[in-house]
């Protein structure tokens, strides 16, 4: 039982709290101060009421419903005139009453939908023509008359104060749309730059680290026999460590920095592609690079993307294909920019064609918009095709 009651009481706790939240403390006050005026009009002020505790209730029932006039404007006017209707059938006029219910016209008007403004002012002309039929001794017709058109009046000019809170309503929404479409795409362009900083970091570890190996491989076989080369091999190591490490901190500090825009990124592009075929070359691979077109017209973003396209190409070739040559073609055309890169190594299987520096290449292609054909070459080895689009680039 208590495992019950515990449930139902933070629940009622609950709902307490959000229509404290949601009711306007004015509202409250405005509902509060109504219904006592009633209830003491009618248990002390007129002796002669007719049932006073249903008379009561009533009218606690029409005064309390004034709270939630903004929160619930058509249902609380259907309870304010329930309880209007009820002391009014019961032969009770009251001094305070019809007050309440002109509140509630008003409210309807800036705060209903379009049908329950409409609804509201016919439910009210309504309940006012009762009153005069019930107690005939309140006034005649001219009296109905001049009461329903203040109640029209005060409707209309509602009218027009409700369509001023929706407007401001909708800038301050719109005001908040902005604000929010702004902050999306601040995170959208964070996660781009992100995952930009993924790839570059990649790209820049695998190369270097495979770099090391084959020259650390080769002078720790030449050790013996030929000093020479060993020193040669150490020393490209300590030069190609250098420089990954020159490139980390440009990193490591675009990062510090907290945007990909303020820091400085390493501009390495299409002009870094004989660098990248020596680095090569001196590892074993035989790199033939051939570039067609005038490059100056190139935009930066694809220059960066095309070589860390190719660096990325001939880590795999170092890592999977072995002693293959490579050949690289670069054609600057003035729709497109192709990318052609082969080599003559055993090729890749499907896991490797799945693998983390091939998807790499396919997302960067992406980002322009661009084609990749990656695939396995009937006489052996592997060729990689990318077409950047100019315009979309």
């Amino acid at each position: 039982m208590e495992r019950i009651s515990k449930p139902l009481g933070a629940t009622a706790n609950d709902l307490a709290a959000r229509l404290a939240a949601a009711i306007p403390l004015s509202d409250m006050g405005i509902a509060v101060l109504f219904t006592v005026l009633i209830e003491l009009e009618i248990w002390l002020f007129k002796p002669d009421t007719n049932q006073p505790a249903v008379a009561a209730v009533a009218a606690l029932a029409a005064g309390m419903a004034l709270a939630f006039r903004r929160v619930h404007p058509f249902r609380s006017l259907l309870v304010n005139l329930g309880g209007a209707v009820g002391l009014i059938a019961l032969g009770n006029p009251s001094n305070f009453i019809q007050w309440t219910s002109l509140i509630m016209v008003w409210s309807i008007a800036a705060y209903g939908r379009q049908a329950q403004q409409w609804a509201g002012l016919v439910f009210s002309l309504g309940v006012v023509g009762f009153y005069f039929v019930r107690i005939p001794d309140q006034g005649g017709a001219a009296v109905f008359i001049a009461t329903a058109a203040v109640w029209t009046v005060v409707w209309l000019v509602s009218l027009l104060f409700g369509a001023r809170i929706r407007e401001e309503q909708m800038r301050e929404a719109e005001s908040v749309a902005e604000a929010l479409a702004v902050a999306q795409q601040a995170r959208l362009q964070f996660e781009e730059a992100r995952t930009s900083m993924a790839r570059d970091l990649h790209d820049l570890i695998g190369h270097t680290v495979n770099l090391m190996l084959v020259h650390a491989e080769g002078g720790r076989l030449a050790l013996d026999d030929n000093p020479e080369a060993t020193r040669l091999a150490l020393d490209t190591i300590v030069a190609t460590s250098r420089q990954a490490m020159t490139e980390l901190d440009l990193l490591l500090e675009t990062l510090h920095r907290g945007s990909a825009s303020s820091g400085r990124m390493p501009a390495l592009g299409l002009k870094d592609l004989p660098r990248l075929q020596e680095e090569l070359m001196a590892a074993g691979v035989e790199v033939e690079l051939r570039v067609h077109g005038d490059t100056t017209q190139v935009p930066g973003s694809v220059g960066v993307s095309a070589y860390r396209i190719t660096q990325a190409a001939l880590i795999n070739t170092l890592r999977h294909a072995g002693a293959a040559d490579v050949s690289v073609d670069l054609t600057v055309n003035p729709s497109d920019v192709t990318l052609d890169i082969g080599d003559t190594g055993s090729g890749l299987d499907a896991g490797d064609i799945e693998g983390h520096g091939l998807q790499g290449i396919r997302e960067r292609m992406a980002l322009h918009g661009g084609d990749v054909d990656i695939r396995n070459r009937a006489g052996g080895g592997v060729q990689i095709l990318c077409r950047f689009p100019m315009r979309s680039s």
